[in-house]
Formats: structure tokens, sequence, C-alpha cells
């Protein structure tokens, strides 16, 4: 039986394809929106806004910006990028599902890590809200990490169920999936 390599480029190419979108987009936000009033896509729901998240996820531990805050982020997503390399490596080959998932992650972790070490922030645009009450501003990166963790969630759930209502069987992922 012929083994199966592993689809290095499958990964490099989804998480390239995350990497390159989220710089353009942001590429362009920092050309046109600072000190630009909001740009309204959907009235009362989508606008393209400027904003900086020296934060974590949802602008968590946000503040002015510090070192000790950068340094801390980036090792996070360091340590985070480490994890999804070895995720990547034991479930590429098993599950298209788990492969795109991973490399979503990969390509959203890259790109806001990019933003940190460049600006000590990272780039925030996509202002979705309803009326007044608005979620928490994001960009394309966030959109892929979501959408990523969304499809890991799924993945976990497919492989759970193959594995039978009694759980003896080992688990199994399913083909393609």
């Amino acid at each position: 039986m012929r083994r199966e390599r592993f689809p290095w480029a499958a990964a490099l190419l989804i998480a390239g394809g995350v990497l390159a979108l989220d710089q353009a987009t942001k590429a362009w936000v920092l050309r046109t929106m600072p000190g630009a009033p909001p740009l309204t896509v959907i009235p009362g729901f989508f606008d393209v806004i400027f904003s900086r998240n020296t934060g974590g996820v949802f602008g968590l531990f946000a503040g002015p910006p510090s070192a000790a805050r950068r340094a801390l982020f980036t090792a996070a997503t360091a340590a985070a990028l480490a994890l999804l390399a070895v995720l990547l490596h034991r479930w590429g080959r098993e599950s298209r599902l788990a492969l795109t998932a991973l490399a979503l992650v990969s390509g959203g972790a890259v790109g806001n890590l990019i933003d940190r070490l460049r600006f000590g922030s990272v780039v925030d645009f996509i202002d979705w809200h309803w009326r007044s009450y608005h979620w928490y501003t994001f960009n394309v990166a966030d959109a892929a990490i979501t959408s990523g963790a969304a499809l890991l969630l799924l993945h976990s759930f497919l492989a759970e169920r193959a594995t039978g209502a009694d759980g003896d069987e080992p688990p199994r992922v399913l083909p393609g999936g």
C-alpha cells in the first residue's frame, strides 16, 4: 500500500491565501481609512472603520502599547503556530476538513502576528452591528481563525460520531472529511 504524502502544498496554499487577503485588506485600510469617517457598506449593519487592537482576542488585555504585551502576544502566537504545525502533521493526511481548518487558523495567526511585529497592534476594520449594538471590530485574519476553529469543532464532532455510540472502537477520521 502506498503511503499518502503529507499535503503541505494544500495547507500552504490555503494559509497563504488567507495571509495574502488579510495583508492586502489591511494595507488598503491603512492607506485609506485613518482619519476618515466610517465607510458604510450596509446601513445599520456593516461598516468599514479603522481600529487598532493592542489586546488579544476580543480586545482582552488591551491597553496602551507596551513591550511586555507585545512580547506576550508574540510568544503566545508562536506557541500556537507550533501546536498547529503538530496538529496539521498529525491530522492533515487523514482529513481534508481538519487540514482546511488548521490552515485557516494558521494563515490568520500569521497575519495578525505580522501586524503585532510591525505595529505593536493588530489592524481591525470590519464593524458588524445591529443599529447601535456593535460586535467586536475584526479583520480577515480573525474571520479565518474563527472559521477554522468552527471547522475543527465540526471535525471533532464528525470523528466522534464515527466511533459509534459504545465508544469501544478506536477513534476514526472520516475519509475526506
